[in-house]
């Protein structure tokens, strides 16, 4: 790291300021060393952010200096430092101090600066931790700490306090900051020498944890301001049933279906994931079948019931989500869970599949099933659409948006908006490309929601607040609309 100095600014100015900014990027050291061309400071302390043990401050004398001149200028300032000048350089070593006596050490700057071999003024200095504060963070007590707030989340960063997310809500944890040592090293509780190695060689990886009794952890690392960062998402040790995730069973229902793509879509974080685990595990539980997963990284993890479950990780098991998608079809399989589609080449390879009789999970990062919709069509030249939406509309499933709401009395619970497939007026919308249609078709039809329908059952259910409801609401006025029994004139059309 480095600083600039200004004409004004102290070797006691970068002293506080640049630990200032070591602490703040990477955490407290417990020594650290300050250096331009010809002047280096040492500081050394057990907590460097509360007080300073000592610093041994050496400079480049002028050659027409005399050392014991320079020895008794310090001595003059009464401060108590010991000093030492040899071969033109002159170490001076000053006692400890707290952060509030710093001002008391403005007259060694003067001695320096006057004797110094050039001036220190308006120059870069180099930061450099030796060592940091030995904290002894352990990453599983601070798994039981989320779990006992039923967090979601874990935020690990140098320079900060652990953070928790609940109900969607940061939250720091009564923690002391973190340093890039400690970040090193709960990296290496986590994934070992292997996950720290990824991690500096190619600046970002994802790896799982089992935290035994606890559930899963999907750790994705990355680095900020040159130290390793973390984020991790708890993932329970079972999938949770549909029941308690409050999901109707008409999304249950495609669980038993035989072929066709299924697509829940959602923001960073809206529990796609957990709705899709459910399902497997609903198949799983209630079917014969091969279940092949393909994940980045695996999330949660099954035990063969009914069902036989294959999970492949990207990256450690395969190349890719399309290799290994194209590669399933001769695997046997009944069901393909793709963790994502992300790309050309893994759509094309899903809708193959769907299309010569598989049942296909997976998800985009869509917030509503129209534009879901719109981005499978647009990811793939203009010439191939036509195409593109007939595969769709004759193998698409339904599409299911979540959105996660905080429920009344703690918690969240998902506002869908659901769209069926295997309709004729769902499959003619695709086909003639007037998606605008689906949007009014899922507000007549009695198995379909839109957002602002589901939003008011939930709201009239008494499970979310009226505030909570119209966050979830493409508009306030359609919430309103809803809530006082005018269905969409739109719809109406579309049915006649």
């Amino acid at each position: 790291m480095y600083i600039g100095s200004q004409s004004k600014s102290t070797i006691m100015d970068i002293f506080r300021i640049g630990l200032h900014e070591v602490i703040r990027a990477t955490g407290v050291p417990s020594e650290v060393k300050i250096a331009t061309e010809g002047c280096s400071l040492i500081a050394k302390s057990n907590d460097l952010s509360k007080k300073v043990d000592s610093i041994q401050i050496t400079f480049a004398t002028k050659e027409s200096a005399n050392h014991d001149e320079i020895i008794r200028a310090f001595d003059e300032t009464r401060i108590g430092v010991r000093s030492k000048c040899e071969d033109g350089l002159c170490k001076v070593l000053v006692p400890g101090f707290n952060w509030k006596q710093l001002p008391l050490l403005m007259p060694l700057d003067d001695v320096i600066e006057r004797y110094s071999k050039s001036t220190l003024r308006s120059r870069t200095w180099q930061l450099e931790v030796l060592a940091y504060v030995n904290t002894g963070f352990n990453i599983n007590v601070m798994i039981e700490m989320m779990k006992a707030r039923n967090a979601s989340d874990l935020h690990l960063r140098a320079g900060a306090r652990p953070y928790i997310r609940v109900d969607n809500d940061l939250a720091p944890l009564d923690l002391p900051p973190l340093n890039a040592e400690d970040m090193k090293d709960l990296l290496y509780q986590l994934g070992g020498q292997e996950q720290v190695d990824m991690l500096y060689t190619e600046r970002e990886t994802s790896f799982q944890y089992h935290a035994a009794g606890v559930g899963y952890l999907r750790c994705s690392g990355y680095i900020k301001m040159s130290a390793p960062a973390l984020a991790i998402r708890l993932i329970p040790e079972e999938p949770l049933p549909f029941e308690k995730l409050n999901i109707p069973e008409v999304v249950r229902d495609v669980c038993n279906r035989h072929r066709g793509l299924f697509l829940v879509c959602g923001i960073t974080g809206s529990g796609k994931s957990t709705t899709l685990a459910a399902m497997v595990d609903y198949i799983n539980a209630t079917r014969s079948a091969n279940i092949i997963t393909i994940e980045d990284p695996i999330e949660y993890v099954y035990t063969d019931k009914k069902s036989i479950v294959s999970q492949r990780q990207v990256g450690r098991d395969t190349l890719s989500f399309a290799n290994a998608l194209r590669g399933s079809l001769r695997e046997d399989p009944d069901v393909i869970l793709v963790g994502e589609m992300r790309d050309r080449d893994t759509i094309r390879a899903g809708l193959s599949a769907a299309e010569t009789g598989h049942l296909v999970f997976s998800t985009l990062h869509t917030t509503t099933a129209v534009d879901t919709v719109n981005r499978i069509i647009s990811y793939f030249p203009q010439n191939e659409r036509d195409l593109i939406r007939q595969e769709l509309a004759y193998s698409l499933q339904g599409v299911v948006c979540q959105r996660l709401l905080k429920r009344v009395g703690g918690g969240r619970i998902p506002c869908l908006e659901i769209l069926l497939g295997g309709k004729p007026i769902v499959r003619d919308a695709i086909l003639e490309g007037d998606l605008d249609k689906l949007h009014g078709i899922m507000e007549v039809d009695g198995d379909m929601k839109s957002f602002d329908q589901y939003a008011v059952e939930l709201y009239q259910k008494g499970l979310v607040t009226k505030e909570e409801a119209m966050s979830a609401c493409s508009n306030e006025e359609a919430f309103e609309r809803i809530v006082s029994g005018i269905k969409s004139s739109e719809g109406r059309k579309i049915l006649k």
